[in-house]
């Protein structure tokens, strides 16, 4: 059994990865637009830039894999709904170097994931699963 709570940050798989990502550095651009179409700095520029830094620190913060009591958590970006199950309910699951892709009730998960992330998740799942 699981006794310590493991918590690991994650961004979605490679489409969804680049249409975030893409919408989010469009905030940034439509803040340079308007810095450089007005020639000096704007409220509406600051307006862009902070939110341009919120959404990338929600991105960054909020998408988390955590596994306590033999439970694992996955929270989302965009769905308050955050998918829980056992780690044994996991129906099957494939590791690469940098991607966890996570069969639960049916759905495939893609997660992209750093190295020892992905080696500290395979051996937790593989020794539950």
């Amino acid at each position: 059994m699981i006794t310590q709570k493991r918590t690991f940050l994650y961004q979605p798989g490679i489409f969804s990865f680049i249409i975030t990502w893409s919408w989010t550095f469009a905030l940034l651009f439509v803040g340079i637009i308007f810095w450089l179409e007005v020639t000096h700095f704007q409220q509406i520029t600051l307006f862009f830039f902070i939110i341009f830094l919120l959404f990338s620190i929600f991105q960054l913060l909020f998408r988390k894999i955590i596994i306590e009591d033999n439970q694992i958590t996955i929270g989302r970006l965009l769905n308050p709904k955050w998918i829980s199950v056992n780690i044994s309910d996991i129906d099957n699951y494939r590791f690469t170097k940098h991607r966890a892709i996570l069969k639960i009730n049916g759905k495939n998960h893609e997660f992209l994931l750093p190295v020892n992330s992905i080696i500290e998740l395979n051996s937790i799942i593989s020794k539950k699963g």
